[in-house]
């Protein structure tokens, strides 16, 4: 008597560069898909952009949408009827399998004129589909209520004492109510409504019609924002985000990861901080196949940043390049599927061990041509980074507009080396003031070269 003893499948893994050409933002979300490929949303051609990959990593099709006014994908999800659903600046769009369009609702100005913005989108067991975000009227964060051929069934704000109130993930609890998570302002005792600078860490739980249930904030005298939640196995929640405890001139390098572990109430069970070559923030969470957490986000603005721990799991922390982690999610092999700002989408085994075949290769080159890349995060609060390639020693002037030409901030004008550039903005002016939402342009000018660019900054 013979036996033949299966193995398991081999997990696949590699690395592509997803960012397209005319890109305006990251691949703002990536989800793996029932056929075991993968749906990536961003922006391209000042248009809303999604691109269907198989499972190797091999592209199957791409579409853009048109939606006034539009910077950016935030979130996109496979629906239960095969299609897609994705969300972002102004509205959410529904396509079927192939991305042909079916429908979309788009959102008009608030009362302060500024139009109100997705950060993510659900399908609940209900079989509506809900959308948060911000700011509602008077800058309240949102939670809109769809049914399945998009028409707006509820609409609820909360928050509003200040006017940058935000919902940034939201999921379904398992009595089948909602949890968003965001950034409430605080202020302060000088700037009661003092922008983003003084934000809690702010979860709330409300009903299938947005109605509030409990909420919790958490945070110092300082800045603390959630971005991401998951559920966690045995019960509770896991978020994560960023913390400065610092004044905001000296937030860039004080910035840290911030994760919170709340109980079924929202209590705090416990939490921790990480920071990794200076600026560092957390931008996406999932549990892993053996049941621990793993988080994305940013080392030192310029690094995705990868961090796995649990009770069956062997801890892994790593830096690669891809210009900041923005979604992590497992995988029906074990593994992960990893999407940065930078438009490389990674997919890892459960050690995040991943064939390099593809990556940015190690041997360094000079640029060939002088180009002036997109801002990422696109549209950004209050942080934003500008990449340039420089293929010549020269004099360099990048400098930020608004919309009616005058000079914002004099972000760079002096002499480089060739090579690959970047310098980061906090949206301030050259006073070192914060500046208002809206849409603003950057130029770089080298020479005889100028090339313009445009950005969003959210409030």
């Amino acid at each position: 008597m013979s036996f033949s003893v299966s193995q398991p499948d081999p997990v696949i893994t590699f690395t592509v560069d997803v960012w397209p050409e005319n890109s305006c933002g990251s691949a703002g979300s990536v989800k793996q898909t029932s056929d075991d490929g993968y749906i990536i949303a961003g922006c391209k051609d000042d248009k809303a952009w999604l691109l269907k990959l198989d499972m190797y990593g091999n592209q199957l099709w791409e579409n853009t949408y048109n939606l006034m006014d539009y910077w950016g994908t935030k979130s996109v999800i496979q629906t239960s009827d095969g299609g897609y659903l994705f969300a972002g600046w102004v509205g959410i769009v529904k396509v079927d399998s192939t991305g042909e369009q079916e429908w979309k609702n788009e959102e008009h100005p608030n009362g302060m004129g500024a139009y109100p913005y997705y950060e993510d989108i659900i399908e609940h067991s209900n079989g509506k589909y809900y959308a948060v975000g911000g700011p509602g009227n008077d800058g309240q964060a949102l939670i809109v209520k769809f049914s399945h051929d998009g028409e707006v069934l509820k609409r609820k704000w909360h928050g509003g004492n200040c006017d940058n109130d935000r919902f940034k993930s939201v999921i379904e609890s398992p009595d089948s109510m909602l949890i968003m998570v965001g950034g409430k302002v605080h202020g302060n005792s000088g700037y009661p409504c003092s922008f983003e600078w003084y934000d809690d860490f702010w979860i709330v739980k409300t009903n299938r019609n947005g109605s509030k249930i409990w909420e919790q904030t958490y945070g110092g005298s300082y800045y603390e924002e959630a971005h991401d939640i998951v559920r966690i196995e045995g019960g509770g929640y896991g978020i994560i985000g960023e913390k400065c405890a610092n004044t905001p001139s000296n937030c860039l390098d004080a910035t840290k990861v911030f994760f919170i572990q709340i109980d079924d109430d929202g209590n705090k069970v416990g939490d921790d901080k990480y920071q990794r070559n200076g600026f560092s923030t957390g931008n996406s969470i999932t549990t892993t196949a053996q049941d621990g957490i793993a988080w994305t986000g940013d080392a030192g603005s310029y690094d995705t940043w990868v961090y796995k721990w649990g009770e069956n799991e062997e801890q892994v922390d790593f830096v690669t390049d891809g210009v900041g982690g923005v979604n992590i999610e497992t995988t029906t092999d074990g593994g992960f599927i990893i999407g940065t700002w930078g438009g490389t989408l990674i997919k890892t085994d459960s050690e995040f061990n991943f064939d390099e075949t593809t990556s940015i290769d190690n041997n360094i080159t000079m640029p060939s041509s002088l180009i002036l890349s997109q801002n990422y995060p696109n549209p950004f609060n209050p942080y934003t980074t500008i990449k340039y390639d420089l293929p010549e020693d020269s004099y360099v002037n990048i400098t930020v507009y608004d919309m009616l030409g005058k000079v914002v901030n004099n972000l760079l004008n002096t002499r480089q080396s060739a090579g690959y550039k970047s310098i980061q903005w906090n949206a301030t002016n050259n006073a070192g003031q914060q500046i208002s939402a809206g849409l603003y342009l950057y130029t770089i000018e080298t020479g005889q070269f100028r090339q313009t660019k445009k950005m969003v900054l959210l409030k």
